[in-house]
């Protein structure tokens, strides 16, 4: 079976977020493609995400669990006097 290659532009954070999320679940970012697009071509069905969260509670969100997780860094590391852009410039940086 020949394969071709599929891509689209995401979000730096997204995707981090998104490639943890799938490696936690024991996947990888091209068995969940392969899997959607195998779902599409097999039902016609396109999977929906429900959207109705707007982007101020995603960010509200966002920001109690940063700061949750701060609570639970031991004082002294270089993450407890961290501001938000610099964890955010961080995270950027890793290659998840």
């Amino acid at each position: 079976m020949s394969t071709s290659t599929v891509s689209a532009s995401v979000d730096s954070t997204t995707k981090a977020i998104a490639n943890a999320r799938i490696r936690e679940a024991g996947a990888t970012p091209n068995s969940v493609i392969r899997d959607l697009w195998a779902h599409i071509a097999s039902t016609g069905d396109i999977p929906m995400y429900d959207d109705s969260s707007s982007r101020r509670s995603r960010k509200q969100t966002a920001m109690q669990r940063l700061e949750a997780l701060r609570a639970t860094v031991p004082s002294g590391t270089p993450l407890a006097t961290m501001s938000d852009s610099e964890i955010r410039e961080e995270l950027r940086n890793r290659h998840v």
